[in-house]
């Protein structure tokens, strides 16, 4: 929808049509779903050239589009030259800082919105406790949370106290978070017991795991994405017969598992892998550059977590499955097709797992690149072995 959407202002761009304001909005937020930024240099570009009116609709879509492209530079600085600004621009700001884990500036921009006379909504709340949740600030989302209904009369919904167990959960706080579940005075969804299974598997706590699990299964939950997660945990302590179990039951109920896919983006054209993809048409470079690559990470001292590799086979097998997951495929593609110190930017439509994170810390400083990892949850900026998620995602 979002790639048809781009296409159609390509044609009317073809056509000689121009665009107004109404059809930019639209075409920021598709631009903002496809994580593409060099389209998103060029859509603003395409705007300034032709004088269309950025007023708040159009000043916050591209704060939002710049955000989910990993640029909240551009972001901010769209932000700070819009000479108005209501609650969703505000939103869309803190949303920005959010995606990269900075929670201090997030909330420096909530007090400076609070100053200026302006009342918060529920919706702002989300994106506070977010980059809360991404920068590891427990105590400031605890202060956040309980300032909703204390201090702004806003009662919070579901989706704040999932926020709250995954700000608990991610921080290792199990039995708080477990606590919070219990306290909630609504009945907890299968995304909020989800986000508690997700922070067990992370922090090894396979006997609330288990408790997490059984109350989803009670839930008969209909989403791919937790029974997956189940399935994985049942995959890393070795109880096999129970991962059967549960692909089992995602087959009977016709759902499937959803392929981890990165992209990235060459010279205008987005080239996409899955793991163990070998049908790109530079797939014997791609090889080539993975084996450097490997080489020089085992030189560094790398270890493959194989942990990763939830299959029953063989180590030799898992450590060859590992190497070739997709964002490891889209980066050594990147390396071979930029000029060396370029950034490589890549997007992940699901979490990065350690060993990817670990591998792309150690190619931006042996190979001198920066790199950005857009998955499901956050960016991730590596610069010199270092990641700015501070390796909490």
């Amino acid at each position: 929808m979002f790639e048809e959407a781009i296409e159609l202002f390509r044609v009317m761009q073809n056509e000689g049509v121009k665009a107004d304001r109404v059809t930019m909005v639209e075409v920021a937020s598709a631009c903002g779903y496809l994580g593409t930024l060099d389209l998103a240099k060029w859509i603003h570009t395409y705007i300034e050239k032709n004088e269309i009116h950025c007023d708040m609709q159009l000043g916050t879509a591209l704060v939002d589009m710049f955000a989910r492209c990993g640029d909240p530079q551009s972001a901010m600085k769209v932000f700070n030259n819009m000479s108005r600004r209501d609650v969703s621009a505000w939103t869309a700001a803190i949303g920005a800082m959010a995606m990269e884990g900075n929670a201090e500036q997030a909330i420096e921009l909530f007090d400076e919105m609070l100053r200026q006379g302006m009342k918060p909504d529920g919706v702002i709340f989300v994106a506070l406790l977010t980059a809360c949740s991404h920068g590891g600030s427990v105590e400031q989302g605890h202060k956040l949370f309980r300032s909703m209904k204390l201090v702004h009369g806003i009662s919070p919904h579901i989706v704040h106290y999932g926020c709250m167990v995954d700000l608990l959960g991610r921080a290792g706080l199990l039995s708080e978070a477990s606590d919070l579940i219990k306290s909630m005075p609504m009945e907890p969804n299968d995304v909020i017991w989800g986000s508690l299974l997700a922070a067990c598997r992370t922090h090894k706590n396979e006997e609330m795991a288990a408790y997490a699990a059984e109350r989803i299964n009670e839930l008969s939950s209909e989403r791919s994405g937790i029974q997956v997660l189940l399935s994985n945990i049942y995959a890393s302590a070795g109880k096999w017969n129970d991962v059967a179990k549960v692909r089992l039951s995602l087959k009977e109920k016709g759902m499937c598992k959803v392929p981890g896919s990165s992209s990235i983006e060459i010279d205008g054209m987005v080239h996409e892998f899955t793991s163990s993809d070998d049908r790109h048409p530079e797939n014997s470079h791609i090889e080539s550059m993975l084996q450097e690559v490997n080489c020089r990470l085992k030189d560094a001292g790398h270890v493959p977590d194989l942990a990763n590799i939830l299959l029953d086979v063989d180590e030799h097998e898992k450590e060859y499955l590992l190497s070739r997951h997709s964002e490891k495929l889209a980066i050594a593609f990147g390396l071979i097709s930029t000029a060396p110190g370029m950034p490589i930017r890549v997007a992940k439509n699901l979490r990065m797992c350690s060993d990817c994170h670990s591998f792309a810390k150690l190619v931006s400083k042996i190979y001198n690149r920066e790199i950005a990892v857009r998955d499901n949850n956050r960016f991730h900026f590596f610069r010199q072995g270092l990641c700015s998620c501070s390796d909490y995602w």
